[in-house]
């Protein structure tokens, strides 16, 4: 048995949960970019020139919504609470009385909704950062 990487290189003989009974011609385990190395294909061996593999980083996913408290503590956290009443009522009516509205009387923050896209970039949030105060929420 031939044991190959997440990627399909070749890293030696083994029986491992990555492994093949078919034994690829070139034997090397060179890890120099661009030396020749056995790559499987899932039905052949293949050299191709070696490449370092890069592992996707995991981001955590962005919470649909978040508890009033959460979005609160949150806010507070970033030194953003006091600035929330503040830019609600530096919006036009009907947007300041709906967004008044929604910040005293809602259980939940949704992510997507038009009140917090319509505050974000007046609290000087831009989408990432808005992402990560809703990801940050969701741990309180």
């Amino acid at each position: 048995m031939h044991e190959f990487d997440l990627f399909g290189w070749y890293v030696g003989p083994g029986a491992g949960p990555r492994s093949t009974p078919i034994a690829p011609l070139n034997l090397s385990t060179a890890d120099t970019p661009g030396a020749l190395r056995a790559n499987f294909t899932g039905h052949a061996w293949v050299d191709l020139p070696y490449v370092v593999p890069v592992l996707p980083v995991y981001t955590e996913p962005v919470p649909a919504s978040i508890t009033m408290r959460q979005a609160r503590l949150a806010l507070l956290g970033a030194g953003l609470l006091a600035s929330v009443s503040t830019a609600i009522n530096a919006l036009p009516e009907p947007l300041k009385s709906a967004a008044q509205i929604e910040w005293e009387y809602s259980n939940e923050v949704r992510r997507h909704n038009g009140f917090v896209e319509q505050l974000a970039p007046v609290l000087g949030l831009t989408n990432a950062q808005l992402d990560d105060l809703f990801r940050a929420a969701a741990q309180l």
